[in-house]
């Protein structure tokens, strides 16, 4: 096999992991986010420092899944895209 088809395979095989990788984040992001409005309803408009800590960091949790996924996402997109112009 030669290195270009040993490199497309490679591409291909990032792309689809990278995919379902992202999926999976996708899918824990929304669990996340239901747990994460659960524990902001439970504690609701509490003034308490520990409390907007905590809230501040699930959101925070929240935002970054979503930014990892989109990352995930692109890379796969990238490197599928590379992989066929070869």
């Amino acid at each position: 096999m030669s290195e270009l088809q040993q490199l497309k395979q490679t591409l291909n095989s990032i792309a689809q992991s990278t995919k379902q990788i992202a999926g999976e984040l996708g899918s824990f992001e929304r669990k996340f986010q239901s747990q994460s409005n659960r524990v902001s309803q439970a504690i609701g408009g509490s003034a308490q420092r520990k409390d907007r800590e905590v809230l501040e960091a699930l959101s925070k949790a929240t935002r970054d899944a979503k930014q990892a996924e989109a990352a995930l996402q692109n890379a796969a997109r990238v490197a599928s895209q590379y992989g066929a112009s070869l």
